[in-house]
Parts: C-alpha cells; sequence; structure tokens
C-alpha cells in the first residue's frame, strides 16, 4: 500500500505514485516513437521526440530503431543535460533542451518526414493552403541551415521557433512544440500534410 508523507500539513506525492506516473510517461513516448514510424513520419533511425516534466526531461534514446523504442530504452535528463537514467539521448538533445529554456512547450517532435523535409531543403517558410492547416499551423518559419546535433542548431531553432507552433529546419526537417506530447505530435502530422499539399497544388498548377 502507498503512504504520503506529510510535511506542514502538505501531502508530498507517493513515491509509488510518482514512479507509476514516469512510467506510464516513458510507455506514451516509446508509443508515439512507433506511432511517428508507421505514419512515415521519421525512418527508422532518424527523428526524435521528448516531454518535459518540471526540471526533467524524458527523450528517445539514440542508435534505437524508431519502431522498437522500449519505455526503459528513454532516456531521463536534467535541464543541464546531465544524464540520469535510461539509453544515451538523441544526438538532438542540446536542440530540445534549448526550445524547452525559451518556450513554454512541455513536449516536443522532431520529424524526418518526406514532404516536410523536402520543403525545408528547397529553403522556403511553410504556410498550409488550406483553412484548417492554417488554424492549425500559422506560419511555420524556416531555420537556416546548421549541422544536427550542434548548438549552433540549438541556438538557431530556440531563437527562431519562439512564437510558432512549429518549424523547418533547412536541409533537415520539420520540428513541432506542445503542450503535451500528443499536441505535438498532431502539429507534427499537421505539418507534412501541409507541405503534401503544398506539393499536390504545385502539381495541378503545371497542368
Amino acid at each position: 500500500m502507498c503512504c504520503s508523507v506529510t510535511l506542514n500539513n502538505r501531502f508530498t506525492l507517493c513515491n509509488n505514485h510518482r514512479e507509476l506516473r514516469v512510467q506510464l510517461l516513458k510507455h506514451e513516448i516509446a508509443k508515439c516513437m512507433g506511432w511517428l514510424f508507421k505514419r512515415g513520419l521519421t525512418s527508422a533511425l532518424s527523428g526524435n521526440l521528448s516531454v518535459r516534466v518540471d526540471d526533467v526531461v524524458y527523450i528517445s534514446p539514440t542508435k534505437v530503431p524508431r519502431y522498437r523504442v522500449r519505455a526503459e530504452d528513454v532516456s531521463v535528463l536534467t535541464m543541464k543535460g546531465d544524464h540520469l537514467a535510461g539509453r544515451s539521448p538523441s544526438s538532438e538533445m542540446p536542440t530540445h533542451l534549448a526550445i524547452y529554456k525559451v518556450t513554454d512547450s512541455k513536449a516536443i517532435v522532431h520529424a524526418h518526414s518526406r514532404f516536410a523535409t523536402a520543403l525545408s531543403c528547397l529553403g522556403a517558410d511553410l504556410q498550409s493552403p488550406d483553412v484548417e492547416g492554417k488554424q492549425l499551423l500559422g506560419r511555420i518559419p524556416l531555420i537556416p541551415y546548421a549541422r544536427p546535433g550542434t548548438s549552433e542548431l540549438a541556438e538557431a531553432v530556440s531563437s527562431g521557433i519562439k512564437g510558432f507552433r512549429g518549424a523547418l529546419l533547412e536541409n533537415h526537417g520539420p520540428v513541432a512544440v506542445g503542450a503535451d506530447l500528443e499536441e505535438a505530435y498532431i502539429v507534427a502530422e499537421g505539418i507534412e500534410r501541409a507541405a503534401q499539399l503544398v506539393f499536390d497544388l504545385s502539381l495541378f498548377s503545371r497542368r
């Protein structure tokens, strides 16, 4: 049976309850990583996601195929980047931490989806052509190219994404943010759909 601790008439969270919530969060991260792969938003070894809870960040691991990430694989970090548990974190950890430091976001999805990545290689912002996409996304700005996993990329993304629901990393792919993992996932999927519509319309306009 779980026992809470009383301190100054305030109840702290029971350790068992806290551990259960952490495990559920890790399972959610692993499941979402699988969704990204199944939906074609990542390839086997590309893409990453994270969730921030207070000053702790839970992030997908590096070098684990996205279709078989397990809860125990999820890397646990401090906001300073100190590794607490799990496998080694994604190489994009600096970018995730930098975004959390300058926004109110609680979750980040970095996809490598086909159409959004292609658009990022053309060097243009994304404006969804349809009304639903406009309402969901607004403008998705292009972040100038910097080498993946570097402090230069982290700085560029954290300054360029403020005030937006996502961004396109030039020659790299989309980043989506949200109040929780589900919202960030929805935005990432929305960015890919908007990029595909841009492509489809370009084909129709050539007829």
